[in-house]
């Protein structure tokens, strides 16, 4: 279908979900609305900006190795200029010499503005009874 809200919604998803494995700050830029309101599992937990949490992603980025991340459980829902988008997430990276992995619910928000879709809100947190932890070397 052209046009199709939902569609392009999915899209806007994975080039999001490419831009953080490709630990890219241009292509997150040209995602997130400059106001854009952020919860996250990069500390601090809250962030009332984009730049603001920029400036946090690029210390991020430099300790973590090979970032995948697999989203699932894909929701999509639309209400007039107002879009939301729900998923859990696997996420692997390796940090200090370590493979971490990490499952957790993604929810992004989007407002469609001149016509553009933009990324106002994203809330990412792991699921509360699965921490990050290293994998075990086998014995």
């Amino acid at each position: 279908m052209r046009n199709n809200p939902r569609e392009l919604l999915l899209n806007l998803h994975r080039r999001h979900v490419k831009a953080w494995e490709q630990k890219s700050l241009d292509h997150l830029r040209d995602l997130y609305s400059t106001n854009a309101v952020i919860f996250n599992i990069v500390p601090p937990p809250r962030f009332s900006d984009f730049k603001t949490f920029e400036n946090t992603l690029q210390q991020y980025f430099t300790q973590i190795k090979e970032l995948a991340i697999l989203t699932s459980n894909i929701k999509i829902e639309v209400q007039g200029d107002v879009a939301w988008i729900t998923s859990q997430y696997l996420m692997a990276y390796h940090q200090n010499g370590q493979l971490m992995r990490q499952n957790g619910r993604w929810t992004e928000i989007y407002r469609q503005d001149d016509g553009e879709w933009r990324l106002t809100h994203l809330h990412s947190s792991p699921d509360p009874l699965e921490q990050s932890a290293p994998e075990s070397a086998p014995h």
